[in-house]
């Protein structure tokens, strides 16, 4: 890469966020808790501008508001049955009682009336037997009509005792009855509007399986708060920092670093109107002068116009300006699909890094990094520039490396 090759854009970081003022701004972690593109560290470090993409936002939101519903209401009925299934049992219990005591109820007020019933035709016999038999064919046999005594008296209100003590039974086991059969359908009520809170969590859920990748994707294009990139940007940046701190841990090149050349060089991917789509790629094909001697060094083509479309001559490409025959030696794969391509920037930043941390190390040092620069592009202004950029940087965003951050980098991000 030479100076004259780089691109460079004029928007400061002052300008970038008075666009975005007034827009609404929000964690990341708060919009995906589980990320599966975006590395975690970045979802748990910045906060987005949902501006672009408030109705996919609106939408999972809603999903999610959907499933927390469901989720609520199944459980309320899950609890509720238990609690009716507790009563059901307790009136089974209390209806045997009852239909016990209601038999015996009933055995007691027979014996009663048939002692009842001897006591008043013996009597009978033994007095007025002309009209017995009528007494018989008319079922008058009542010993408090037709009997006097104490036993008439005693047997007699036995018998009453009977019969008030047979209706209260009776009585008590039909409101256990009806009890029953109103617990049944509330339990199958309860039941229904489980089986309906379970249909309404499940399509809930499917929606949220739907929005939540299509929203992920669009959050990729979001707005970083207080830099001037998107999220996939940063993701690009911060994932080579962790393979290099996992491949040459002793360079130490941090992500700020790269983004700072990423700036000068192309504005991140946004010269003449490009920008970084959600899998990393620049809609445009960026391309640096041709490099004939007119202008700029003269470079004979060394890739065919593979990568810049010139079978005479070389030109930078992509978002890092690589030159073609530099991207031969330090180009790589930075998002796992296969192919080191300089239009994306997963793979173009990943090759600055290991550009800048193949002959150097202790890059966290400025003299350090400095001269890793010059060997990137042999400009003392191309340097300043840069580590400027980078101090502004590392003060608007601070991630914060977890234990598993370099595990993450299983995940291809767009893939």
């Amino acid at each position: 890469m030479a100076a004259t090759a780089a691109i460079a854009t004029t928007t400061t970081f002052a300008e970038a966020g008075q666009a975005r003022a007034g827009r609404e701004l929000l964690a990341l972690s708060d919009l995906l808790p589980d990320p599966t593109i975006i590395h975690p560290d970045i979802a748990a470090g910045v906060s987005v501008d949902l501006s672009g993409i408030g109705p996919i936002a609106e939408r999972l939101s809603q999903a999610r508001a959907d499933v927390i519903d469901a989720s609520s209401r199944e459980l309320a009925a899950r609890a509720r049955l238990g609690s009716l299934d507790v009563a059901r049992d307790l009136n089974d219990a209390q209806r045997r009682v009852a239909q016990s005591e209601e038999g015996m109820a009933m055995a007691a007020a027979e014996q009663s009336r048939r002692e009842l019933g001897a006591f008043a035709v013996d009597s009978f016999v033994a007095g007025e037997r002309d009209s017995f038999a009528e007494l018989r064919m008319q079922g008058n046999i009542d010993p408090r009509d037709t009997l006097v005594g104490d036993v008439g008296d005693l047997l007699g209100g036995i018998a009453d005792a009977a019969a008030v003590e047979l209706t209260n039974v009776t009585s008590r086991r039909q409101a256990l009855e009806d009890a029953a059969q109103a617990l049944e359908e509330q339990h199958l009520s309860v039941e229904s509007a489980r089986v309906a809170a379970l249909t309404d969590l499940a399509e809930a859920t499917v929606r949220v399986d739907d929005y939540g990748p299509a929203f992920e994707l669009a959050l990729m294009t979001a707005p970083v708060r207080g830099v001037d990139f998107p999220v996939v940007v940063l993701d690009a940046y911060y994932r080579a920092e962790l393979t290099e701190a996992r491949e040459r841990p002793a360079c130490r090149v941090h992500w700020q670093q790269l983004a700072a050349i990423g700036r000068v060089e192309s504005g991140h991917g946004t010269f003449r109107g490009s920008s970084v789509g959600a899998d990393g790629t620049t809609t445009q094909q960026i391309l640096g002068p041709v490099l004939d001697g007119s202008r700029f060094s003269s470079i004979p083509d060394t890739d065919g116009g593979a990568y810049d479309g010139d079978p005479l001559w070389d030109r930078a490409v992509g978002p890092m300006q690589f030159i073609p025959s530099s991207w031969k030696l330090f180009g790589r794969d930075g998002n796992g699909d296969g192919i080191a391509d300089p239009h994306n920037l997963y793979d173009a930043a990943l090759g600055a890094a290991e550009h800048l941390c193949r002959s150097h190390s202790g890059l966290d040092q400025p003299d350090r990094y400095r001269a890793a620069l010059l060997g990137y592009n042999r400009s003392v202004r191309y340097g300043q520039m840069v580590m400027g950029y980078a101090e502004g940087y590392r003060s608007a965003v601070r991630l914060s490396p977890s234990r598993d951050s370099v595990r993450a980098l299983v995940r291809a991000p767009g893939a």
